[in-house]
């Protein structure tokens, strides 16, 4: 809803549950629900386009499917791993291909899901693609982690961070490698396209965000001020800005087309692991690991 009327949130934790939750601007947050059915912490979550639809990424490595009605939200599918193979999971930006991106874990790169298929006696990989290091050790036996997935706003390319601090980019309708981005050598644990697809994003470990061109290997541009970790980034509407959270429980508004940072909020007092910009009714909201969730009203500049 507009103005920041009507809005609903779910949010994940280690504690194995997640939370449905309601906003206005007049009463802020009340929790709707609470769901129990992860037997280990929630890592990642993500809401389809029409806000009909929600999928979990959890450490008992299952992804589930959910249905999100008023005050109810009903699981009616699983997808199970035989290892940690799932962290950040992103729903196709167009609603009517029904696809799930996840960013694989342990095995590396990214897994394309059919999102629409219920059954679970029925296909619903679509893909596996693994990572692709810049450089390739002869003797490495295991793929680097993939943590962070994001598509990009047409829905066409989906990029995959991971921890030796590579970023894969896949193109969806080929399901082929594309670009392996430089320039980070820790992890990568978020990333963001611009609004208009041009540039990506990313919150690394080494305590900065790097800007990519994405038809250029190489960074053209970072965002240094963070003092601990970068764990998660979000675009700001199609302004040129973005929003960035760190290990120490600060964030940062940055004007990307400076590299500037124009405000640091300090309402978190430990990590801030989680962004989610609503562009329409113009509210973020950011959760941490001191058990709260802020919601922030955005400015047009």
């Amino acid at each position: 809803g507009g103005g920041g009327g009507g809005l609903r949130m779910l949010t994940g934790s280690c504690d194995e549950t997640f939370n449905l939750w309601g906003y206005t601007d007049e009463n802020g947050l009340t929790q709707e629900l609470t769901s129990t059915g992860q037997d280990l912490g929630v890592v990642s979550m993500d809401v389809s386009p029409t806000g009909e639809f929600g999928a979990t990424s959890s450490l008992d490595c299952v992804i589930r499917l959910v249905r999100i009605k008023t005050k109810e939200v009903e699981q009616i599918a699983t997808i199970e791993l035989p290892a940690p193979e799932t962290w950040q999971v992103a729903y196709h930006p167009d609603p009517s291909r029904e696809i799930l991106g996840v960013a694989a874990g342990c095995v590396g790169g990214l897994r394309l899901y059919k999102s629409g298929v219920l059954d679970d006696g029925l296909k619903r990989e679509i893909c596996h693609i693994g990572p692709k290091p810049t450089t390739q050790a002869s003797a490495m036996t295991t793929p680097p982690f993939a943590l962070g997935c994001a598509f990009d706003p047409t829905g066409t390319k989906c990029a995959v961070s991971h921890s030796d601090g590579h970023i894969a980019l896949y193109d969806v309708e080929s399901q082929k490698h594309v670009l392996t981005f430089a320039g980070h050598s820790k992890p990568v644990r978020g990333l963001s396209f611009t609004a208009d697809g041009t540039f990506l994003i990313s919150a690394c470990d080494d305590k900065t965000c790097n800007l990519y061109d994405t038809s250029s290997k190489n960074p053209i541009g970072s965002l240094n001020g963070h003092d601990s970790s970068v764990l998660c980034v979000e675009r700001s509407g199609a302004d040129g800005f973005c929003v960035t959270g760190s290990s120490d429980g600060g964030m940062k508004v940055w004007d990307l087309r400076n590299r500037s940072c124009v405000q640091t909020l300090s309402e978190h007092k430990e990590a801030v692991w989680s962004l989610a910009l609503h562009e329409g009714a113009g509210r973020l909201a950011s959760v941490s690991d001191d058990r709260s969730v802020c919601v922030y009203a955005v400015l047009q500049q």
